[in-house]
């Protein structure tokens, strides 16, 4: 199965960059499979320092913020703490998993990265299920898979989630949907 949720890695300078990644799982979460595209900066990280913390958040806006790259600009960075053992810890998380690359399957454009799983770190409650956060994670996906998909699909699947947001958000996810909608009209007037 697959969990979404987002991954820190370091630079060559130790800087974290933050990226969203959904790694194949077992039901007791002890088998990790991550699958980077070869060209991402998450794969050239984990490549050269074979570690990484994967999260589980419940905050659609800095899943949004991630996708978009904008977690990596200047000052928004999110909030997070260095673990000599482990890494970059997003403090908004609810939990995190330090992994560790053990084997790459370099044969196709996404690489396969199997890993080794180290202790979760519990870091807060789950805040709740919520219908507009669950959008914005599908809005994410979508984003990311944008240049794969035809326009006419990309505004029914936006306008279709849009709506689950506008009736069921808070101020975060009203922001981060806002985001969204810019990229998707540039990125859609671009392809025009």
């Amino acid at each position: 199965m697959i969990i979404e949720g987002i991954i820190t890695t370091e630079d060559r300078d130790g800087r974290m960059h933050v990226a969203p990644i959904g790694p194949h799982v077992d039901r007791p979460l002890e088998s990790w499979v991550l699958k980077p595209f070869q060209t991402s900066t998450t794969f050239s990280n984990l490549h050269r320092n074979p570690r990484g913390v994967f999260h589980i958040v419940d905050d659609g806006l800095l899943l949004v913020e991630s996708v978009l790259g904008i977690c990596n600009q200047g000052d928004a960075y999110p909030e997070a703490s260095y673990h000599d053992d482990v890494g970059w810890v997003l403090k908004e998380a609810c939990r995190a998993f330090p992994l560790r690359v053990i084997d790459w399957d370099l044969g196709q454009p996404r690489a396969v990265a199997k890993c080794m799983v180290g202790k979760c770190m519990e870091l807060r409650p789950f805040w709740g299920w919520n219908r507009a956060n669950h959008s914005l994670l599908e809005l994410a996906v979508l984003w990311s898979r944008r240049e794969l998909l035809e326009s006419t699909i990309l505004q029914e699947e936006f306008q279709r989630h849009a709506t689950i947001v506008e009736k069921t958000a808070g101020d975060r996810e009203f922001f981060a949907l806002s985001l969204l909608e810019q990229h998707f009209a540039e990125h859609l007037q671009h392809k025009r």
